[in-house]
């Protein structure tokens, strides 16, 4: 019964793993979404095995009139029912001729809301900006920026100068 049982366990733990697994989809305003990673799992502890877990993420976001954004991430969350995505370990976002690195990147499609969070470094080619938060309107692509610590401020690094 020992071994039966291990074997039980065995297969459940290499049935809930994938590898190169990739999701898509298209919302109501023609946006689309692609995500793919190296592997998955899916919880057993998730009563609707809805959220899996991936490994080696690269996703594509295309906003319809407005342009490709490519995130690449070491990790992320992924919900199959709404889309939301949350990135961690080491995430970077190309947007254009921008790129953002930061520890996480939660994408929410069910609020129309990005949040870049934990070490947030802006590059293109003028400039360089360090804060704490980036929150974009998906909707609109308004931009916040915002610092946990009010005694700190965005800093700004344009062409050799530094403004505050």
């Amino acid at each position: 019964k020992k071994n039966d049982f291990n074997e039980e366990i065995v297969e459940n733990q290499l049935s809930n793993e994938l590898v190169n697994i990739e999701y898509n989809s298209t919302d109501d305003e023609g946006n689309t979404f692609y995500i793919n990673s190296e592997r998955a799992t899916v919880s057993f502890d998730d009563n609707q095995n809805n959220k899996v877990n991936l490994e080696g993420v690269v996703s594509i976001i295309n906003l319809k009139n407005k342009g490709i954004i490519n995130i690449y991430s070491n990790n992320a969350i992924y919900d199959k029912i709404n889309n939301n995505t949350l990135f961690f370990n080491q995430v970077k976002i190309e947007y254009l001729d921008n790129e953002i690195l930061s520890g996480n990147l939660d994408v929410v499609f069910s609020e129309k809301v990005s949040k870049i969070y934990n070490d947030v470094i802006y590059n293109n080619e003028e400039s360089k900006l360090s804060t704490d938060i980036i929150l974009i309107d998906m909707i609109t692509g308004d931009i916040k920026l915002e610092m946990v610590n009010k005694s700190e401020k965005v800093r700004l690094v344009a062409n050799n100068e530094s403004i505050n």
